[in-house]
């Protein structure tokens, strides 16, 4: 009499690997436009739905990846096609790297948008839960990998094969959450209740609220010129950029050029906090961009990273974005 052998386990898991693949490519492939981000930050209500949507989704992405990543370092001993799981775990592994930057942007979008109930305070949390448990993830599977016995027939170990990945060196969601604190006055008491597991990320929170000079400006307004009391010098020398020492004196000011940015508002706290930047250099849309050298967290450690920090020609703070 034959018995069924019943389902193969392995073929089983291989399958769901490659379905959550399948979502997380979707999910990657439908990441907002830069166009689509700016109609976010100028209050488009269709066009915060819909984003809103697709951050969930690369938040999910995330997630998806993580777990293929811990699934595969679990069944690969034994399999029958190792081959298959490794590339799955290595693409896992850039799949989340992608949706965490794609996330993280996304979200700083809708932190700035006009509409204020474009992204909720719990929306972060999930956020920045989520980046959390793909870096304790990968530092487990990093341990876990470091003290396996090897194989009992002591043939070559699969495990081997699989490598570790960093996280995006930018802190993730921190400054999303504090630029959402900033335009909701009195919400960051709602970060007491947040889990202990999210303490760290709380205080990178605050501090980065402490640390904004003032509330983002809403992207698309037309910036109004400061009042006459409150405006300062012209930078001089953006004809071809500054280079200077940073840390050193503030770029000499008194001459107005064609274009040039009004040392006012957030740039003049800047300059006064950092001192001169590395290079200072005209952006398409009468911005400019002041670089700087600075440590960010990077994964499980803290890398020096190059940031440009963006500003509009009277001086306010549009966005940072990391270089390298």
């Amino acid at each position: 009499m034959e018995t069924n052998p019943g389902p193969d386990r392995n073929q089983e898991t291989v399958a769901e690997i490659e379905r959550q693949q399948r979502w997380t490519g979707e999910a990657l492939a439908g990441k907002p436009s830069a166009e689509e981000l700016q109609a976010v930050r100028e209050g488009d209500a269709d066009a915060v739905s819909d984003t809103r949507k697709r951050f969930r989704r690369l938040l999910t992405a995330v997630e998806r990846t993580t777990w293929i990543r811990e699934t595969v370092a679990e069944v690969l001993r034994g399999a029958t096609n190792p081959d298959r799981l490794v590339a799955s775990f290595d693409a896992a592994g850039r799949d989340r790297y992608d949706a965490l930057g794609a996330a993280d942007e996304t979200a700083r979008a809708l932190a700035e948008s006009r509409l204020r109930n474009a992204l909720s305070l719990d929306d972060l949390k999930r956020a920045l839960q989520a980046a959390r448990k793909a870096k304790e993830s990968e530092q487990k599977l990093a341990a876990d990998l470091g003290r396996r016995a090897p194989p009992p027939d002591g043939g070559a170990d699969p495990l081997q094969r699989l490598a570790t990945v960093p996280m995006p060196p930018q802190p993730l969601f921190i400054d999303a959450a504090a630029r959402w604190l900033a335009a909701h006055p009195g919400e960051d008491r709602a970060l007491d209740a947040w889990p202990q597991q999210l303490a760290q990320e709380r205080t990178q929170i605050r501090a980065a609220l402490a640390d904004l000079h003032l509330p983002q400006p809403e992207a698309g307004r037309t910036a109004e010129p400061p009042a006459e009391a409150d405006r300062g010098e012209v930078i001089t020398g953006l004809d071809g950029g500054i280079a200077a020492a940073e840390g050193g004196p503030a770029p000499d000011a008194g001459r107005v050029l064609q274009g040039g940015v009004e040392v006012t508002g957030d740039l003049k706290k800047l300059l006064a906090k950092r001192g001169a930047p590395l290079t200072i250099a005209p952006r398409a849309g009468g911005l400019y961009a002041f670089r700087y050298r600075e440590q960010r967290p990077c994964g499980v450690e803290t890398c020096n990273v190059t940031v440009d920090y963006v500003f509009d020609a009277h001086g306010r703070l549009v966005r940072d974005e990391v270089v390298k």
